[in-house]
């Protein structure tokens, strides 16, 4: 007779697939645009359920079927101008990081008993996933990420104290104690200590919950207020718009012309205005017309104007940049893209990727270079200099933005981005909710305007100060804190971080170790 080496029965293929899949997909429910962020609980513990004490291979397809519910779904806004392709290629990459996490978690829990040791390694296995996926390759996707459904619930404060991978790890906790409860009790047949021993530690993850919740947002100094308005054109941006050149320059022309019509009839003034990502098109230095158009605006307004352009470098590269205009026309000041977006803003190993899809990578005709700029700039004001830290587009998804924009003592963060590639979809509210969690982490006030939507004014307690309807030709106004100093979040959040790889790191050698005696046991 065979002697089982591994107390965990895991659940069957028929239970297991179902819930995997049910997980992936309630994960995405958890997100903009429903944003349910309280399915990400019954989420993470469906997919946590699906993979406990599996075979590693089976833990290997389980991953993976709970990755594409969730990412086929999730990111399907690439289809609407792209079609399939790229779709397809960027799903099977996080699936494929999911079916490396499924293996993981299946070869820990597996060998792994009690409730505290597989617990925090399942989860400090989920903050190690994202921390690679946001990484490799070509820097990386940190999309979709477990805190980001919690952009609109009531843990939001704590992510001025956990940061983004801290509070992904307190989902992941939470939603593991419970499994790893389940499971541990399940094994050991239901004997009155042991459903004490269950009901105390789920008590515990609730209460964790509960306090995480009523935990303010982590003190920082604030010093002054910016009286900051944005300018969305409801422009023709998208790749594949038939468009005339300097309509999207024209676009953002008039609609703070309209802007400054009703500041001017109310007598009101602003400090500052900022235009979303890609604005002013090309090179508006080397536009005459255009630039005297934007410097006269300024000059209207009394108020410089932060905008973006893509601009040709002596070296003959090209940077997806922000300026500030003034009404003498530009600073010096610039930021230059940090995390230009492959595949769209650039093309990796563009010659093998030709010989695959040519008509594809054709598209990228320019190879946009990585930004080397500071990650604020100063903004010189009617209110004083302004240190503004600057966010384009899918920079403000990566923690080392984040950390850079404190680095470089930013005061009010501006997230210009253009989201016009992506139509309707939850694109631009998924990333909507990503700068919601930002201005929380770092208390600062942010401005997230795009050319089409979705826009929005976000205070340091990540609620909205001002917000614009999607497609539609608007400004936003208000008046925000200036703010000084770092969170917890940003000063210690890689630390928080690597304390969390560590816990899967430690759990992983036990897991090892443990199977490595039940074997010598047996023999």
């Amino acid at each position: 007779m065979t002697r089982k080496l591994f107390a965990v029965s895991p659940l069957p293929w028929w239970l297991a697939a179902p819930a995997a899949i049910a997980g992936g997909l309630l994960l995405d429910v958890a997100t903009p645009g429903l944003a349910w962020w309280w399915a990400a609980f019954p989420a993470a513990a469906l997919i946590l359920a699906a993979l406990w004490g599996q075979r590693v291979w089976a833990g290997v397809g389980l991953g993976a079927a709970a990755g594409a519910a969730f990412w086929l779904v999730h990111i399907s806004w690439l289809t609407l101008y792209l079609g399939p392709v790229p779709w397809l290629a960027l799903s099977a990459l996080m699936i494929a990081w999911y079916a490396l996490f499924g293996a993981a978690v299946a070869f820990a829990t597996r060998r792994l008993t009690g409730i505290a040791l597989p617990a925090f390694t399942a989860a400090g296995l989920w903050v190690a996933r994202e921390q690679l996926q946001g990484r490799v390759p070509y820097g990386g996707f940190a999309w979709g990420r477990l805190a980001h459904t919690q952009a609109e619930g009531p843990l939001v404060q704590s992510v001025s104290w956990l940061g983004f991978a801290g509070l992904t790890g307190l989902v992941a906790l939470v939603s593991a104690v419970v499994v790893a409860a389940l499971f541990s009790l399940r094994a050991r047949g239901g004997a009155a200590p042991d459903r004490r021993r269950a009901v105390r530690w789920c008590a515990a993850a609730v209460a964790l919950t509960i306090l995480a919740g009523l935990v303010p947002s982590a003190p920082v100094a604030r010093e002054g207020t910016l009286r900051v308005a944005a300018v969305q054109g409801n422009s023709q941006a998208a790749i594949f718009d038939d468009r005339e050149s300097g309509s999207v320059l024209r676009d953002h022309v008039l609609g703070t012309e309209a802007l400054l019509d009703e500041l001017e009839a109310s007598g009101e003034q602003v400090d500052v205005i900022v235009w979303p990502e890609n604005s002013a098109e090309f090179a508006l230095a080397d536009n005459p017309l255009g630039s005297q158009r934007v410097a006269k605006l300024a000059a209207r307004a009394d108020a410089p104007i932060v905008l973006g352009s893509i601009l040709r470098n002596p070296d003959e590269t090209y940077t997806n940049s922000s300026l500030v205009w003034q009404a003498d026309g530009p600073s010096e000041t610039r930021y230059d893209k940090r995390f230009p977006v492959p595949f769209a803003e650039y093309m990796p190993n563009r010659a093998f990727f030709r010989a695959l899809v040519p008509d594809l990578v054709d598209l990228v005709q320019l190879d946009y270079a990585a930004g080397t700029t500071p990650a604020a700039f100063d903004v010189d004001t009617a209110a004083g200099v302004v240190r503004a830290g600057l966010a384009i587009c899918f920079d403000i998804i990566f923690d080392q933005q984040a950390v850079a924009m404190m680095a470089d003592d930013a005061e009010v963060i501006f997230a210009q981005t253009n989201n016009a590639d992506f139509g309707r979809t939850d694109e631009s509210a998924q990333q909507l909710a990503i700068a919601r969690l930002r201005a929380v982490e770092t208390g600062r006030a942010l401005v997230n305007i795009s050319t089409v939507g979705t826009s929005a004014i976000v205070l340091p307690d990540g609620s909205d100060a001002d917000a614009l309807t999607p497609f539609t030709a608007d400004a936003m106004v208000a008046t925000v804190p200036l703010t000084q100093g770092q969170t917890p979040a940003t000063t210690l959040g890689a630390w928080i971080a690597g304390l969390w790889c560590a816990a899967a790191a430690a759990g992983m050698i036990t897991a090892v170790m443990n199977g490595r005696q039940k074997r010598g046991g047996t023999r």
